[in-house]
């Protein structure tokens, strides 16, 4: 089980710093900088107009790459990590008691390998579900939109898992297709939270198919709370509640 109990939105969707101590969890520890393999260096676009805003740090752009390891040894799982960064600013006491705002470079990952689990995936979830999942996961960090739609995906084969019919035939006796929210309804018919949770996800999913829809790392968190509710719920039968996120969603029919 991973060492903690929540999803850290504050964690996951913040700028970090060579000087942590640790980063975000692996499955057994958490994951730290692997001595030495460290890298970065400014941008062109950046080295180009730096020198017109020398009194303007944080116009400076950064691209870096680096080895992350678990920090169980048990473990020691290495993840190779790129993305980008820029300089942040602090305020701290010189030699004379004097404060004064210091630069310090600060980055974002936008890519890990091998992807971090973000939620807790069952152990007996189907392997076509835990794929759609981890294909979201490699996702999250650089294209939220993408990420909720591998979730999404994910949705659909939960309700394939379940035997939920793709299609039905209507009254000209043609067959047609059920479309998502009908089939939760199969689906949720005997389980009125089971049904809030599953809508949750649906109206999250639908927002990642809108390209003119700029989507967060947050957002994305959301349907990953809920998402690892229904899961826990369907797969191993745990009790949770987080109702009220997934009724809110709902009641906005999406993300305001």
């Amino acid at each position: 089980m991973r060492p903690y109990f929540m999803i850290d939105k504050e964690l996951l969707t913040s700028y970090f710093t060579t000087n942590q101590n640790t980063y975000w969890p692996c499955s057994n520890g958490y994951l730290v900088i692997n001595e030495d393999t460290f890298f970065s260096k400014e941008t062109s676009v950046s080295q180009k107009v730096h020198p017109l805003y020398e009194s303007d740090p944080e116009s400076v752009r950064f691209v870096y790459s680096c080895i992350f390891r678990c920090s169980n040894n048990n473990c020691n799982e290495q993840f190779a990590s790129s993305g980008h960064g820029c300089l942040d600013w602090d305020i701290e006491e010189d030699d004379y008691g004097m404060q004064q705002q210091v630069y310090s470079p600060c980055f974002e990952p936008y890519y890990f390998y091998p992807s971090l689990k973000i939620i807790d995936i069952p152990e007996n979830v189907p392997d076509d579900i835990t794929n759609q999942l981890n294909k979201s996961f490699e996702l999250f960090f650089s294209s939220p939109s993408a990420a909720i739609n591998h979730a999404r995906s994910a949705l659909e084969l939960i309700l394939n898992h379940f035997k939920i019919p793709k299609t039905t035939i209507n009254n000209k006796n043609k067959r047609v297709k059920i479309n998502l929210h009908n089939r939760i309804d199969k689906l949720a018919k005997q389980n009125s939270e089971l049904k809030e949770l599953l809508l949750a996800i649906k109206w999250i999913g639908n927002e990642g198919s809108h390209p003119e829809k700029r989507l967060t790392k947050n957002d994305v968190i959301d349907l990953y709370e809920i998402l690892e509710h229904v899961l826990s719920e369907l797969f191993e039968n745990k009790s949770k509640t987080i109702l009220a996120k997934a009724k809110k969603i709902n009641k906005a029919k999406g993300i305001k």
